[in-house]
C-alpha cells in the first residue's frame, strides 16, 4: 500500500509540472501573438519552462520530455534512427540533457551505422546538465537558439521538432535546416509526431518545397508515431 501511494504521488507531481510548464508556454505564445515578446523571447520562455519541469527529477527519460518506462521510451523514440542509412555526424536539436543522443548512438549502431553525435540546446541549465552527463561530448553540445544559431559545420543527419519555433516559422525552419545545416547527401529528420500532428508537419515540409518521406511505428499500447525525413 505504501509503495503504491508513493507512485501515485510521483505521478501527481509530474502532472503538476506538465501543467505548469504548459501554462507558461501558453502565456508566452499569447504574448508573442500580441507583440509583447519577439520570437527569440518566446523561445527563451518556452525553453525555461521546459527546463524547470525536466530538471525536477533525475530520471533521464523525464529529463528528455518523456513520461514512461524504458520499453515505451524505446518504442517511442527509436523511430528517429529509421531514416539513418549510413555512418556520419548527427545533430540533435533540442537535445535537453543528452539522453536521447546516447540512445540514438546505440540504436543506430545496432542497425550497423556509426554516428558522431552533436547536440544543440537553448536552455543553459539543460546544456550544463548535458555536458555533465556526457563529458566526452561536452565540446559537441552547443548552446543556442535554432532561430539564429550559426552551425560550425554541416551534419549528415539533423534531427529536430518543428515545435521549437513559432507555427508561422515551421516551413522556414525546414528550409533553413536543409539549406544551412544538412550536408550534401545528408538527411533532415523531424519527429516523432502523433497522428494529430502529422498533417501540420507534412504541410510545413510541403510549404518549404521539400516533400518528405514518412516512417511509422505503433507501440505496445497501440499508439502510432511518425517521423518525416527529407534528403538534401
Amino acid at each position: 500500500m505504501y509503495r503504491r501511494l508513493t507512485v501515485d504521488l510521483d505521478l501527481t507531481e509530474r502532472q503538476k509540472a506538465k501543467l505548469h510548464a504548459q501554462t507558461l508556454i501558453d502565456a508566452a505564445s499569447r504574448d508573442l501573438a500580441r507583440g509583447i515578446v519577439d520570437e527569440i523571447g518566446w523561445s527563451r520562455r518556452v525553453a525555461d519552462a521546459l527546463a524547470s519541469a525536466y530538471l525536477l527529477e533525475d530520471d533521464p527519460r523525464w529529463q528528455s520530455g518523456f513520461d514512461g518506462d524504458s520499453q515505451l521510451w524505446r518504442e517511442a523514440r527509436e523511430l528517429v534512427v529509421a531514416p539513418v542509412n549510413k555512418d556520419g555526424t548527427f545533430l540533435d536539436i533540442g537535445c535537453a540533457t543528452g539522453y536521447l543522443m546516447e540512445c540514438l548512438e546505440v540504436w543506430a549502431l545496432e542497425r550497423g551505422h556509426s554516428l558522431i553525435m552533436y547536440g544543440l540546446e537553448l536552455s543553459p541549465a539543460l546544456v550544463a546538465a548535458a555536458r555533465q552527463r556526457t563529458p566526452a561530448w561536452a565540446s559537441h553540445i552547443f548552446e543556442g537558439n535554432v532561430l539564429d544559431w550559426v552551425p560550425p559545420r554541416r551534419f549528415t543527419f539533423v534531427h529536430t521538432g518543428l515545435e521549437y519555433v513559432p507555427v508561422s516559422r515551421r516551413s522556414w525552419l525546414v528550409r533553413h535546416l536543409l539549406d544551412e545545416f544538412v550536408e550534401s547527401g545528408g538527411r533532415l529528420i523531424v519527429g516523432p509526431v502523433t497522428q494529430a500532428d502529422l498533417r501540420a508537419n507534412r504541410a510545413a515540409f510541403q510549404a518549404a518545397g521539400a516533400s518528405p518521406e514518412a516512417s511509422d511505428y505503433t507501440d505496445h499500447n497501440g499508439k502510432t508515431r511518425y517521423v518525416l525525413s527529407r534528403d538534401q
